[in-house]
């Protein structure tokens, strides 16, 4: 492949290619703005420029087209009470990933690929545990009640539905990505089987990461006052403020940092203020999860951004480096 198919099709997979729906034309223009920077405006030949200018459009056309008819963010009924399965209780591990149910052959995997989730253990009164990317079991976002796998925190209800197969148990299990969310396609199925029908609920994390958090406060005028999330970057030297990296929803969409270290949090999920969440000079302090997550404030082009490190359960259980949320300031305290 030449270079240039190779630079034009980078910026086409960076559009179209994530696991989420673009936020608009501008972010694409963006894109195509920042990388003549990059490069040099001498440096990029005219035919090009014309073929960067047709990816943008194009994108604005597809993208355009799907909001014209109706394709927005989908969000699921999470309103369910929790009643018992006892089929369901135990662990589960992928075998497959297929695109409807029928497509399932026990003798014969239909994906080539690495499967991402690799086991889930379901416990009793509806928690779940994860493994992904062969990764050991972990804490989840999702919960259970018959029938549906619930996640908060992308506001998804799947569906499972158990069979009996030569034997073996069975669970195809909606997985909704990005794909149903942003792009409103019909969720594939992971093909999980069981087993055992052990009871997890005492199940020990190995290698969980417990940050040292007692730390006195310190004040820090700096940072007092309002943020909102703009971005969520692998670190604080990725972040461009005229190109967004994170093409998906931010989780996490605000902070409040008041006096005497309190927090106010909003995140897609809710809101949350308490004694659990704290901040002292340069650390946000969890007490729930036991983790001291750096925060740093930097000033670019004349406004203040704050890099926060955000340890989730990839951390807390996995030992992965934190990613980070970019936030700008919103208002002086």
């Amino acid at each position: 492949m030449k270079q240039a198919s190779c630079e034009v099709e980078v910026l086409f997979k960076k559009v179209l290619e994530q696991d989420s729906y673009p936020k608009s034309f501008e972010f694409t223009w963006n894109t195509y703005q920042y990388y003549l920077r990059k490069v040099g405006r001498k440096k990029v030949r005219p035919k090009r420029q014309v073929a960067i200018i047709l990816i943008a459009l194009l994108t604005l056309f597809v993208m355009g087209s799907a909001a014209f008819a109706g394709i927005m963010r989908k969000t699921d009924n999470l309103n369910y009470s929790f009643i018992n399965d006892p089929q369901v209780i135990g662990k589960w591990e992928s075998v497959d990933f297929v695109q409807k149910m029928d497509d399932f052959d026990p003798d014969q995997k239909s994906t080539k690929e690495q499967l991402y989730l690799t086991a889930l253990a379901f416990i009793k009164e509806g928690k779940i545990l994860a493994g992904t990317e062969n990764r050991q079991l972990a804490y989840s976002s999702f919960t259970w009640t018959k029938d549906k796998v619930l996640n908060k925190q992308e506001k998804t209800a799947s569906s499972y539905i158990l069979k009996s197969i030569n034997g073996s148990t069975y669970m195809f299990f909606e997985w909704k990505s990005g794909d149903y969310i942003f792009r409103n396609k019909t969720p594939w199925y992971y093909v999980l089987k069981k087993v055992n029908n052990d009871d997890y609920s005492n199940y020990q994390v190995n290698q969980i990461i417990r940050d040292k958090i007692d730390y006195p406060f310190v004040d820090d005028n700096q940072v007092k006052g309002k943020w909102g999330s703009v971005d969520f970057v692998k670190s604080p030297n990725d972040f461009n403020p005229e190109v967004t990296s994170s093409l998906s929803d931010l989780f996490l969409t605000g902070l409040v940092f008041n006096d005497n270290g309190k927090i106010d949090l909003t995140t897609t999920a809710g809101n949350y203020s308490g004694d659990l969440l704290t901040w002292t000079k340069g650390l946000i302090l969890d007490k729930k999860s036991k983790t001291a997550s750096k925060y740093q404030i930097k000033v670019i082009n004349g406004t203040s951004y704050l890099f926060y490190e955000w340890k989730n359960g990839d951390y807390i259980y996995n030992g992965v480096s934190p990613n980070y949320y970019v936030l700008k300031k919103l208002n002086d305290n």
